[in-house]
């Protein structure tokens, strides 16, 4: 077995290791951000706002899809992190295959779901009469990838565990690259002109490439996991570290599903228009979200291994930094969306009013833009830490306790400006929510500090 990634979490100083952990992460997550808007892009260039209109109703899907993935790739990455930090090498080993082999069932049982209940679910989820059709499309080629979509998800969750994040990146790419590749080609009427499953083709395509990559590299011996049939040791501890904390995490997700769904059906009510606006305005927000999720998904194993390592100075020195690093990349986007974000936004679309919906969506979510280093560092500190109630309270207050709510209230009271405002109001609330969460979190951590350094003291006149 190769630990040498391993003495990055452990030996490397702590500014060095969060940067070697993180930038390849925030690449990752760079190409992602540049297939979601590539993929809008050219959807874009049909000039059909309703095909536009039609991926962001399907997003909702999409994404319950992919929160199965997460409870693997958030939940058993954190346990397995904590296992290594604590040189239980078998055990982190078991419960990479468990994680992947119950992935694998899950998106099955997901997949023949979506299949068996298609039908009523596109009458649900906010499609018109003019977006059916190109919905549909959409959903059932990607409801036949979703095995492979979910498979992706778990193993580049499983990789960064161990600190492979270089290896992440790379799958990532591979299969993004991909994507961005075959979609001009499926989606455009100089190619085979398949309109919105010809973008869903080229999503699957990609998944399927990139998860052969990661396939292949825990097939091989230069990782200290397994995703061999011969690991496959489930235990009650295993499924239930991993679901303490991945459950909640897959629920915000599906949670989040519910949201996007009632966004459409509210925003249908505004014109397909501001439902097509809406959608490019999310790509846009996911600029800001995606990058400082890398940063806080790189912290993710070097956190889980010091906690599980007990090395708690390095913990907290880890998490001052990439909450300072996430602070300043959010004031950076802030910037560029106030300078350029309506230029962004009819980059996308030759339609009028569909970028005047996306630039004014836009402006209100710039004011929670600040708050998201400090949010997505403390969700994942208590990820990595096995601080389950308070991951689920963060992640499902987002979106449950206090966005669904408010968006009711402000739409019915305030109408369009309700609508566009109730997720910024929910995620500054979030934040401050969290913050007082962190209270009992950062004393404890001062206290095991303490305690470390006093036992290391009493040891010290016996060594010397």
């Amino acid at each position: 077995m190769d630990k040498t990634r391993l003495n990055i979490m452990e030996n490397e100083p702590v500014k060095s290791a969060i940067l070697k952990l993180a930038l390849p992460t925030m690449i990752a997550m760079a190409v992602q951000l540049i297939y979601n808007l590539t993929d809008t892009f050219f959807i874009g260039q049909t000039k059909n706002e309703l095909m536009v209109a039609a991926i962001a109703i399907a997003g909702p899907i999409f994404m319950f899809a992919q929160s199965i993935g997460n409870i693997f790739a958030i939940g058993a990455s954190s346990y397995i992190s904590r296992k290594l930090g604590e040189k239980e090498y078998e055990e982190a080993k078991h419960a990479s295959s468990v994680a992947i082999y119950t992935a694998i069932a899950g998106a099955l049982v997901v997949m023949a779901g979506l299949f068996i209940f298609m039908e009523p679910l596109l009458g649900i989820i906010g499609t018109s009469s003019d977006t059916y059709g190109f919905t549909a499309a959409y959903l059932k080629v990607i409801t036949a990838f979703t095995p492979t979509l979910v498979l992706q998800i778990a193993l580049v969750g499983l990789i960064r565990s161990e600190g492979a994040t270089q290896k992440a990146m790379i799958g990532m790419c591979l299969g993004i690259g991909t994507n961005i590749i075959l979609d001009p080609i499926f989606i455009l009427d100089w190619g085979l002109g398949l309109g919105t499953a010809g973008a869903a083709w080229a999503t699957g395509i990609g998944n399927l490439v990139g998860a052969s990559y990661f396939m292949y590299h825990f097939l091989s011996k230069r990782t200290l996991l397994s995703i061999r049939l011969k690991d496959f040791k489930p235990s009650w501890r295993i499924y239930s570290e991993t679901l303490k904390i991945g459950l909640p995490s897959a629920l915000s997700s599906f949670v989040m599903c519910i949201s996007f769904v009632l966004v459409n059906v509210l925003a249908v009510n505004y014109g397909d228009h501001v439902v097509a606006g809406n959608g490019i305005t999310m790509r846009l927000a996911g600029m800001c979200i995606m990058i400082i999720i890398g940063l806080a998904q790189g912290f993710q194993p070097f956190a889980g291994y010091c906690y599980g390592a007990k090395k708690y100075h390095r913990l907290n020195e880890g998490f001052k930094l990439t909450m300072l690093y996430g602070t300043i990349l959010s004031f950076m986007f802030l910037a560029l969306f106030i300078f350029f974000g309506k230029g962004m936004v009819g980059i996308f679309i030759d339609h009028q009013p569909t970028v005047e919906a996306g630039w004014e969506i836009l402006k209100a979510f710039m004011i929670c833009v600040p708050f998201f280093g400090v949010q997505m560092t403390l969700l994942v500190a208590f990820q990595a830490t096995g601080m389950a109630v308070k991951a689920m309270v963060v992640s499902l207050g987002r979106q449950c306790i206090i966005y669904m709510p408010l968006l009711f209230i402000l739409n019915h009271f305030f109408g369009f400006n309700g609508f566009i405002y109730a997720q910024p109001i929910a995620d500054i609330v979030t934040t401050l929510m969290a913050l007082l969460l962190s209270i009992s979190f950062l004393k404890q951590l001062r206290n095991m500090q303490k305690e470390q350094d006093v036992a290391v003291k009493e040891l010290e006149p016996e060594t010397t």
